[in-house]
């Protein structure tokens, strides 16, 4: 089966929505792995480069710090995959329990909000730049109509 094919059939295998992320780690067996994605039933994560070995079962916790609040709770996961010639590891989380559950969808929540922030600084910015370029050329525009006036009051219709 070829790579296109086998991504293809990971990605139907998920069951939930996946949320990108950066800046979030899992803290397990004394080793800090970042987060690439989390959704409700478990979280893509980076391995560290140092040769050693994770098992499954995993318990730790996971970090995050936003913009504005700082989250973390603990969690019980199993090792599903390994992706990335082991480089990565898929991790399905087991039940998670009241406060954990509320935890982690306070962190997707503040994630997406985060995202939304970004995207409407990154509108406004654009916003910013054809406003910048309109007032540019209506610049150009006004000046060249007062160069004209200018010269047409200078010289006259005349020409002399």
């Amino acid at each position: 089966m070829n790579a296109v094919a086998e991504a293809v059939i990971a990605e139907e295998r998920r069951r939930h929505g996946r949320w990108s992320v950066s800046g979030a780690y899992a803290s397990v067996q004394g080793r800090r792995l970042p987060l690439v994605d989390i959704s409700i039933g478990g979280f893509l994560a980076r391995l560290p480069e140092d040769g050693e070995e994770i098992e499954s079962p995993l318990e730790g916790r996971i970090y995050w710090k936003g913009s504005r609040e700082l989250i973390d709770f603990p969690f019980s996961a199993d090792i599903v995959r390994r992706l990335g010639g082991g480089k990565n590891i898929a991790a399905q989380f087991q039940a998670l329990e009241g406060e954990s559950i509320d935890s982690l969808l306070q962190f997707l929540s503040a994630i997406e909000a985060e995202r939304h922030q970004h995207i409407d600084r990154q509108q406004r910015a654009a916003e910013r730049r054809v406003l910048t370029r309109r007032f540019g050329l209506w610049s150009v525009v006004a000046g060249s109509v007062l160069a004209a006036l200018y010269l047409v009051w200078l010289f006259g219709l005349s020409g002399h």
